[in-house]
């Protein structure tokens, strides 16, 4: 226990927050998915991107350093998940998406932040733009068979990430009152991701088992081997190496399964692949803040 205890205050925040969408569920409480996940992706993350980057002292070459860490790491999770799925005959097409991008948001946000203070959640948030971006396009893409230009331009998360890249790399700052204003509007975001996240999974269903919890499985294996892949490639160290590691060993987002059953690419192996990948996330997490050091 004497290891385990130091965890706690990063982990039962995350399972506690997440609860409380799960009993949310389970006491029949209406939840408007539509109105969370707009106010979240519209106002909440591009506040929290701009807030926080903003005012953390995160410097231009930290910034450009984390910006090709995600890319990194998305690219090695790609080309290890895609020789996976060939070894494995797993259909590419239907699970390359769910197996590269992990619950980089909901989950890797708050860890970051427990984990490493407000300094490990600026880089969270680098990663978090650059997957996110990444997800709407190349994501959606593959999915669909088609360009998703259209809703990358149009997702407030990118140009609030522009915004914070020109406050970063020209030394800028934001007036104390909208700086304060930002905060208050970025601080809804992470609580309501966490809830969300416990809603998700409380009305997902695991079917397909067996193949759920495999490709859970693999989820989880190919984003930490990415992650390492990444660091090790660009020779990072401190708590950059740290936070890219964490993030890359999130459960699969709940987004996959979103766009799975926008594009009908067997959303019920997704939704259990979601599902069992987040609950022994909550196992193989502590066991990674561990060996960091944290």
């Amino acid at each position: 226990m004497s290891l385990i205890s130091p965890l706690f205050p990063i982990i039962l925040p995350v399972i506690l927050c997440a609860a409380i969408g799960v009993f949310w569920v389970r006491f029949h409480q209406p939840f408007d998915h539509e109105f969370v996940r707009r106010i979240v992706l519209w106002v909440g993350a591009p506040a929290l991107i701009v807030g926080t980057l903003g005012k953390t002292v995160i410097s231009a070459d930290l910034l450009q350093h984390v910006l090709l860490a995600s890319v990194c790491m998305l690219g090695f999770t790609a080309i290890f998940a895609a020789l996976a799925c060939l070894l494995l005959r797993i259909e590419m097409r239907n699970f390359l998406v769910p197996l590269v991008f992990g619950n980089f948001g909901n989950m890797g946000l708050p860890l970051c932040l427990f984990a490493f203070g407000q300094e490990g959640l600026a880089i969270g948030l680098g990663i978090f733009l650059t997957t996110t971006i990444a997800h709407f396009s190349f994501g959606a893409a593959v999915l669909s068979g088609k360009a998703m230009v259209k809703g990358v331009l149009t997702s407030p998360i990118i140009y609030a990430g522009i915004l914070a890249c020109l406050l970063i790399f020209n030394h800028w700052s934001l007036p104390l009152s909208l700086q304060n204003t930002l905060g208050l509007l970025g601080g809804l975001s992470i609580p309501l991701m966490l809830i969300t996240l416990g809603v998700s999974l409380s009305s997902l269903k695991l079917q397909a088992a067996g193949k759920s919890v495999g490709l859970g499985i693999l989820r989880l294996l190919v984003g930490l081997a990415g992650g390492f892949a990444a660091v090790h490639f660009l020779h990072l160290e401190g708590l950059e190496r740290k936070v890219v590691l964490l993030q890359s060993a999130t459960p699969a987002a709940v987004f996959n399964y979103l766009l799975a059953m926008q594009y009908k690419r067997e959303p019920e192996v997704v939704a259990g692949m979601v599902v069992s990948s987040t609950l022994i996330s909550f196992i193989s997490i502590p066991i990674l803040l561990y060996f960091l050091g944290v």
